[in-house]
């Protein structure tokens, strides 16, 4: 009989162990199709097919160690239900830590979402893989770094977070490639403010970069630059009506132009070869010194079950170098509805149209009459999309 008890007993310790673990993620997918047009060239063929819409699986936990401290974890991976577009389906590649909650606030270490990308989503309620579907641009500073994050209690509908990422987590432990490129250190600094009341909310995002982009100087010498994100969030979502603002001040990081995202013309030597690239070391990326301004306005009303959306977006020409570039500007509309079978499945509906610069005009080569060179204009790209899906949390 004692040894009947004993099994039963041993039995039921995993069953008390995984008590606090929690199974959750979000399973979301549908069809979606776009076509391009490039400058004056014709309008490319629709591209169209089944995508993923951030589809993710994770588990969380925690233990009571008493006194108002508890250990907490969580793991967390994507899943795509498309094509993974280079994007890895390997472990933990979402947040993932461990840390301590106390009555003073959350401490975690691995890796975390900063403020852009944990909080600041509400301005884009959208379900897309395709940019034009959704503020894919707008939203592109929501970023990951492995690091460490301290997540403060609420007081009075306020609340703060504050993360870090040491160089080596940046750089993969490649330290000597940081010198051989000299490069400098390349940590990261995030800052999050949140605030609601009563429907009203606001939110400010800040990322510090160290050695994020290079400046060529006047002696052709390359200057590594620290970058800055700031975004502002507010609005109001409430009774049936949700109003969002956001506004968008990016420095020396990827920008949302192609154009400087590519080869800049300052960095061409008169053979057109280019100067060395500087290739990135681990997550430490460089990128040519720019800056870019983005602001988005969403509004919707729920009517019962059916939720119709609007988003126009604008990012206003960027600057490379300290001067700014004619036509890299970008226009974006975005309209839909989400239908909502029960709490946890949601039906989307929607239809986009970007159109973005493709940057200032080129020289062909070609002499005028006059002996001034012939311009070439690069013109703008245009995409239409529309998208179809279904949404499921668990």
């Amino acid at each position: 009989m004692k040894k009947t008890l004993i099994a039963l007993a041993l039995t039921a310790l995993p069953v008390a162990s995984m008590a606090e673990v929690v199974l959750y993620g979000q399973m979301k997918a549908g069809y979606e199709a776009s076509s391009t047009k490039y400058g004056s060239d014709s309008r490319g063929p629709y591209q169209n097919g089944i995508a993923d819409y951030g589809s993710r699986i994770g588990l969380k936990g925690s233990e009571d160690l008493e006194h108002g401290l508890k250990v907490i974890w969580q793991v967390e991976s994507a899943i795509h239900l498309g094509n993974s577009n280079d994007k890895g389906d390997s472990w933990a590649n979402r947040d993932s830590f461990i840390g301590l909650e106390t009555p003073y606030g959350k401490f975690r270490a691995g890796r975390i979402s900063n403020q852009m990308k944990a909080n600041m989503d509400t301005v884009d309620p959208w379900q897309y893989n395709n940019e034009a579907l959704g503020l894919g641009k707008f939203t592109r500073t929501g970023q990951r770094y492995v690091g460490i994050a301290y997540d403060s209690p609420e007081w009075s509908g306020f609340n703060f977070n504050v993360l870090y990422s040491p160089r080596d987590n940046v750089n993969a432990g490649e330290r000597n490639k940081e010198y051989d490129y000299n490069m400098g250190a390349g940590d990261k600094y995030s800052l999050g403010l949140n605030y609601h009341n009563a429907g009203y909310y606001a939110k400010y995002g800040f990322d510090y970069l160290k050695n994020s982009a290079v400046l060529l100087n006047e002696e052709g010498i390359n200057e590594f630059k620290d970058g800055q994100v700031h975004r502002i969030e507010a609005g109001y979502d409430a009774n049936n009506l949700f109003v969002g603002v956001g506004y968008q001040y990016s420095k020396n990081t990827g920008s949302y132009s192609e154009y400087v995202n590519g080869i800049h013309p300052s960095r061409l030597n008169a053979d057109q070869t280019g100067i060395e690239a500087i290739a990135p070391v681990g997550d430490h990326n460089v990128v040519t010194d720019n800056s870019g301004q983005e602001a988005v306005l969403t509004v919707g009303y729920h009517f019962g079950n059916i939720f119709p959306k609007l988003t126009y977006a604008h990012g206003w020409d960027v600057k490379t170098d300290g001067s700014k570039d004619k036509n890299t500007k970008y226009d974006q509309i975005v309209i839909g509805a989400d239908y909502s079978f029960s709490k946890r499945t949601t039906a989307n509906v929607q239809a986009g149209w970007l159109r973005e610069g493709n940057g200032p005009d080129d020289i062909s080569g070609d002499i005028g009459p006059n002996n001034e060179p012939i311009m070439v204009g690069k013109g703008k790209t245009k995409t239409t999309a529309f998208g179809v899906g279904l949404k499921h949390t668990f």
